[in-house]
């Protein structure tokens, strides 16, 4: 039994695995959505102060489930340097969010928000860990699921119950920021023959997949950093336009005020 949750799918040939949008993967996105909800509840009930606390829990239960996958990796006896280490879009995130808790940089926060909130979404919908490798009731099915749910709350977490709002400015920083990653993970990636920030070929059952198909390698990177920038723009254009709106409205009303005194 505890050979079949912590085998790995090279070593065992695993039936009714799990595929894109079956009734399983789909109860998967259901947990994942209740985890959300429960999270977000005592998020409602908590203080700020609580608050504050939760999201620094939420963030060391990510890093936890990391360690604890990497411990898993190893333990297998042949650690696989080309699909492990933690350097795609979310595996960032146990470097970045610790960082950005003890610095409280405005420019992390927004990177965070920027990465960490689309790519685990697309991770949890797209998810190239576990399809065709792994069942429902498996310790990498069950990882992967519980720590991209968490890293897509704490961009959210932040922005109901911390004030947090992404800022138009930060996302030319935030380019820059992600092709130095993006150019580490290609120095990684050949070293190790690995896959990271899925430069050296695109995941099957993906919408980059299906632009890898009509363009090829590597025409479809050029098309992914501008959907990144037009992903990046559609998630803070928003929270900008809102902002210029209540400006005013926070001016008159200080006026009025004002005026009535």
């Amino acid at each position: 039994m505890l050979t079949q949750f912590f085998g790995h799918y090279n070593e065992i040939s695993y039936q009714d695995v799990l595929t894109p949008f079956s009734n399983e993967y789909n109860l998967m996105l259901l947990f994942s959505f209740l985890l959300a909800v429960v999270i977000f509840v005592i998020g409602s009930i908590n203080n700020p102060k609580q608050n504050e606390k939760t999201l620094r829990i939420i963030v060391f239960t990510i890093i936890a489930l990391e360690v604890s996958r990497q411990i898993w990796a190893i333990s297998m006896g042949n650690y696989l340097w080309s699909e492990m280490l933690p350097l795609h879009l979310c595996g960032i995130q146990i470097f970045l969010m610790p960082l950005m808790l003890k610095t409280k940089s405005p420019l992390l926060k927004n990177f965070v928000y920027l990465t960490a909130f689309p790519g685990a979404m697309a991770a949890l919908l797209f998810n190239e860990t576990v399809f065709y490798k792994y069942p429902i009731f498996h310790f990498q099915s069950i990882q992967t699921f519980v720590i991209h749910t968490l890293i897509m709350i704490v961009p959210i977490f932040m922005m109901v119950y911390e004030g947090f709002r992404p800022k138009l400015k930060y996302i030319l920083p935030s380019t820059l920021l992600l092709a130095l990653i993006a150019v580490f993970d290609g120095v990684v990636n050949v070293i190790t023959n690995g896959n990271y920030l899925f430069i050296a070929s695109a995941p099957a059952d993906t919408p980059i997949a299906w632009i890898a198909n009509v363009t090829g390698w590597p025409g479809y990177i050029p098309i992914m950093i501008v959907l990144v920038v037009v992903i990046w723009l559609i998630l803070v254009i928003p929270f900008t336009i809102m902002e210029k709106f209540n400006a005013p409205l926070r001016t008159s009303s200080y006026k009025f005020r004002k005026q009535r005194r």
